[in-house]
């Protein structure tokens, strides 16, 4: 269950002002897949981040954007848009907070938070 629940949980990152998927990203949303149809019951909150470059609206548009890639794919492979809420960030939560390429590669991402079905999860593979 604890495998499965970080499966869930795990970030993807995106590149300097892009919303689309990264081809290494997919294989993190493909993991997904499984055990959200093993768990119908499951709803999750795909929340987009930014770096903190570019102005705070431009910011939460793109997080927006991203979070909404993210959710998409998901549908796209079967799994209930009703399930999926996503929010946007901005650059309001980084994890990084240093001025370098690598702390501002950490911030562009979705974080996957398990609103709802998360006790007792089915891993299936």
């Amino acid at each position: 269950m604890a495998q499965a629940r970080s499966t869930i949980e795990a970030r993807i990152h995106f590149e300097f002002d892009k919303s689309d998927i990264r081809t290494d990203d997919k294989a993190v949303l493909d993991a997904k897949l499984p055990i959200l149809r093993a768990n119908p019951n499951m709803r999750i909150r795909i929340e987009g981040n930014c770096d903190d470059r570019g102005s705070e609206e431009y910011n939460l548009a793109l997080g927006q954007r991203r979070a909404a890639a993210a959710k998409r794919y998901l549908t796209d492979f079967g799994i209930d848009a009703g399930r999926i809420d996503i929010i946007s960030y901005g650059h309001e939560r980084p994890v990084c907070s240093q001025d370098s390429e690598d702390c501002y590669s950490q911030n562009r991402r979705d974080d996957f938070v398990i609103i709802a079905g998360g006790d007792n999860i089915v891993s299936m593979r």
